[in-house]
């Protein structure tokens, strides 16, 4: 009787977040063509170099306090007053941080539109914090949908002042407008849900608890520093590349790094959210959650690698149709990068397992390593080989992250999850090894570019899914029927 409703309200949580993140990434995917083709690539260059230093003295993120309040089994008022006077602290903190930061900022030689676009970011830091606030008090009462729909009606009409600016030569500052508006308008409706879903809350009788506090903070700060480990091993390419090769190359960077995102983008925002709160639901009931492990690792696998293989057969052909052809020098980091970022889905996985399961301390560990991988590799290769050597550097800390997640989920879950991986990567290696004979054979180049596209992604779609029939016919049956059932089944 109980794995029923929890399997039944994770899925159906999960639908609703996978909703908001594919229509975030469908109306994000046609705003950011608009906006790559008015902006120019210096524009991107310093937003992304500026919000690598907004994110960097965030101090709420670096606390964990989320994670923390979300692994806590009770919600009492005594929970909620000391989970949420302990964000707000770290959510001013961030931002006065940032102000005092400035001055190093400036006598380093960061631009004056640098530290100007970083402050920016910083207030629409601090408003999201608020707002993520009350998005992880309905979270954990795994009510996905109010926290969904505040997302993607709000992201939706924060491009409407990024559009009026850009056409108006405003540069960088249109992209600012966006991150602004939208972390003010999920802010209003996130309250807004707050107060009229979770009306008991202001029944409780709240008192903060330094012993609470201690607990929630020994747990977050473990998190947090995976965190913080896992913004440096995100955004330090941005760094680098800002810094010593410039931020128009940064630019050019940024756009291919964003669409290589796609296989991570629609899964992370999925598994970061329902798979935490699941496995943290299924702790010590062994057997469903290793069962649990294997299918979200299978379906990340049979969803992420044929999109994956799609940006790198297309690369070129995508970036001049999305952005135009002055932006072509992001179509050779966008086949590099397509191919790293397949591990990316699968490291939030597991990132998402082991803090569940209250191993924060594990998830740190190995989010650090692959920092320092970075850390380490970076600098020298991006000197030796400009944005290329910071490819190469981001996929050496990939690859070391994904390997020893793994192997630690192993020891966890007394199964190898690698097995998971053997069906659609095999169908995804033999997808790739027939696509330059099926070029030829139909004669691709002679096509319109819009058609050259559109077949590539045909091509890739349905000779990855025969190869996966052929390959898994079984499981891949089971696995679909399964949670259609559940995805259909009436509460």
């Amino acid at each position: 009787m109980e794995e029923t409703p929890l399997a039944y309200r994770a899925v159906r949580g999960g639908i609703w977040v996978a909703l908001s993140a594919y229509w975030t990434l469908a109306f994000g995917f046609a705003a950011n063509i608009l906006l790559t083709r008015l902006l120019s690539p210096e524009a991107f260059g310093i937003f992304a170099l500026a919000m690598f230093f907004a994110q960097l003295l965030r101090l709420q993120t670096k606390l964990g306090l989320g994670y923390a309040f979300g692994q806590y089994k009770e919600t009492t008022g005594e929970a909620l007053a000391t989970y949420v006077l302990l964000e707000l602290g770290a959510v001013v903190g961030g931002f006065l941080l940032f102000l005092l930061a400035v001055p190093a900022l400036e006598i380093l030689g960061y631009p004056s539109s640098v530290t100007a676009v970083g402050m920016a970011l910083a207030a629409a830091a601090m408003m999201e914090g608020i707002s993520g606030i009350g998005g992880v008090m309905l979270e954990k009462e795994l009510r996905f949908a109010p926290v969904s729909l505040v997302q993607g009606i709000a992201f939706s009409l924060s491009y409407l002042p990024a559009f009026w600016l850009a056409i108006h030569g405003s540069g960088v500052w249109s992209l600012v407008a966006q991150n602004l508006t939208y972390n003010l308008l999920a802010l209003i409706g996130i309250t807004w849900f707050i107060w009229h879903r979770l009306p008991y809350i202001r029944q409780m009788r709240w008192r903060f608890s330094v012993s609470l506090a201690r607990q929630f903070l020994g747990f977050g700060v473990v998190v947090g520093a995976g965190m913080l480990a896992g913004m440096l091993l995100t955004q330090l390419d941005n760094l680098f590349i800002g810094t010593f090769v410039g931020v128009a190359v940064l630019g050019f960077y940024d756009r291919a790094y964003r669409i290589a995102q796609w296989p991570a983008i629609l899964f992370n925002a999925v598994l970061a959210r329902t798979a935490f709160y699941t496995y943290a639901r299924l702790q010590g009931d062994e057997e469903r959650l290793r069962k649990t492990a294997n299918l979200v690792t299978w379906l990340i696998a049979v969803a992420a690698l044929p999109l994956a293989l799609f940006l790198f057969v297309a690369a070129p052909d995508l970036i001049s149709l999305l952005y135009g052809e002055r932006w072509l020098p992001s179509a050779w980091y966008l086949r590099i990068l397509s191919l790293i970022f397949i591990a990316r889905p699968f490291w939030e996985n597991m990132g998402s397992l082991f803090i569940g399961l209250g191993r924060p301390k594990l998830t740190t560990k190995l989010t650090v390593i692959q920092a320092l991988v970075l850390a380490i590799a970076g600098l020298p290769l991006t000197l030796i080989g400009g944005a290329t050597g910071t490819c190469f550097a981001v996929g050496l800390a990939a690859i070391t992250g994904v390997v020893l997640m793994f192997r630690e989920a192993r020891g966890i879950l007394s199964c190898p999850l690698w097995s998971e991986l053997k069906g659609p990567s095999l169908a995804a290696g033999l997808t790739l090894l027939s696509y330059a004979a099926f070029a030829r054979l139909i004669g691709l180049g002679d096509f319109e570019l819009w058609m050259r596209v559109l077949i590539r992604g045909a091509y890739v779609a349905t000779v990855f899914i025969g190869w996966m029939l052929l390959i898994q016919p079984r499981a891949a049956h089971e696995r679909f029927r399964y949670i259609w059932r559940l995805a259909m089944r009436k509460e």
